[in-house]
């Protein structure tokens, strides 16, 4: 793919991407290529290298990846981004989480949504090992980071009440910001937690085929016709890469 293509629907397409994010596209498709054109053809007969396939199967993860930053970039996330739409996102393998919140995370550094989604993909596509190092790795930037006043964690813990039965509401808050005064430390209680060993590399699901059973109980009662306009983009964004997908249990089957 070219930035200049003749074929108008490609051009429009880089357009809407801009100019960074499509320098990017373009970077994944240009390691896709080689690989693909050979095998597209008969002249090659020898097997690729586990390494060959390895490295194309990383860059079609990256394009999954691309979409979700698009998507997050144009929604602007931030800590007070919808609950909803951060727990949808959470139903993809984490490797795709790990890939689009590391994007982010080096293009705005002081996002606090980000930085917290990216330590707890870390966990998931990996594991704690290596989120300590990679908190250690960033302690500088990250004790940087400005912390939100009362006013800020009043409005973010606010967005967090849900009603659980009628009548009955209690806080899903995933960010206890009264008990610390850093991010820092907040991290690193988190990756401490017992909880969040729960899908620590993979444990729960790391496969589309893993994962796609989740997504699929989530989407049955949480969206609606009545859902945000973010939430049925997100949705639309999802069915796309679970598209063909199937359940390990339903290939069982």
């Amino acid at each position: 793919m070219r930035r200049n293509s003749r074929n108008s629907a490609v051009s429009s397409r880089l357009e809407s991407f801009g100019e960074e994010l499509s320098n990017r596209l373009i970077e994944i498709l240009n390691r896709i290529r080689p690989l693909g054109n050979k095998g597209s053809h008969t002249q090659r007969t020898e097997e690729f290298s586990k390494e060959e396939v390895e490295s194309v199967e990383d860059a079609i993860l990256d394009l999954y990846a691309l979409i979700f930053i698009k998507y997050f970039m144009d929604i602007q996330v931030n800590l007070y981004s919808s609950p909803e739409v951060l727990r949808l996102f959470s139903l993809l393998p984490p490797v795709i989480r790990y890939k689009t919140w590391k994007y982010l995370f080096e293009k705005d550094k002081n996002n606090i949504q980000v930085v917290d989604k990216l330590c707890l993909a870390i966990i998931k596509c990996y594991d704690k090992e290596m989120a300590f190092k990679w908190l250690e790795d960033n302690a500088e930037t990250i004790k940087a980071i400005p912390y939100p006043d009362r006013e800020e964690i009043d409005k973010y813990d606010s967005m967090h009440i849900v009603e659980v039965l009628p009548g009955t509401y209690v806080a899903k808050i995933t960010l206890n910001f009264d008990e610390y005064n850093n991010m820092y430390d907040l991290l690193l209680s988190k990756i401490n937690d017992p909880r969040t060993s729960v899908n620590e590399s993979g444990k729960m699901y790391k496969s589309f085929e893993e994962a796609v059973k989740h997504y699929k109980n989530y989407k049955k009662g949480n969206i609606t016709s009545n859902s945000s306009e973010e939430m049925s983009e997100l949705c639309s964004l999802m069915d796309f890469v679970y598209l063909g997908r199937v359940g390990k249990s339903e290939i069982q089957n």
